[in-house]
């Protein structure tokens, strides 16, 4: 697999878990145990049928009610929750969800923003 930004090739260790449960455990590029989950940003245009079938009920006798109601939950069932790695953004679509990683943590990405700025503050570049 190549890097779609600079064309290098990334090699991708998969853990023993990932592969037999499809669960991540530990991210396939960085080899860090951080992630967090959240929606599939595309379930929004699900939200956008149901209103729009909301919208045209009244001319529609209510018909376009129930496109729309179809039109949500397609959306919603075809764009399953996404888990996320804090340190690369890698993003695994089609897991099972690992009961471990929660929502998005501000502080917790704080934490790790502020060890990466004492790390490059106490090197010594001679």
């Amino acid at each position: 697999m190549s890097c779609p930004r600079c064309r290098k090739q990334l090699v991708l260790h998969y853990s023993d878990t990932h592969r037999e449960s499809n669960m991540v455990d530990v991210c396939a590029v960085c080899q860090q145990p951080d992630f967090y989950v959240r929606d599939e940003a595309r379930k929004a245009w699900g939200l956008i049928f149901l209103l729009a079938g909301l919208v045209a009920a009244y001319w529609t006798y209510g018909v376009s009610l129930a496109l729309g109601g179809y039109g949500f939950y397609w959306h919603f069932s075809k764009f399953p929750k996404l888990t996320v790695c804090y340190h690369c953004y890698a993003k695994y679509r089609s897991c099972r969800v690992n009961p471990e990683h929660r929502e998005y943590d501000l502080q917790k990405m704080e934490n790790f923003e502020k060890a990466i700025r004492n790390d490059r503050s106490s090197r010594d570049f001679r």
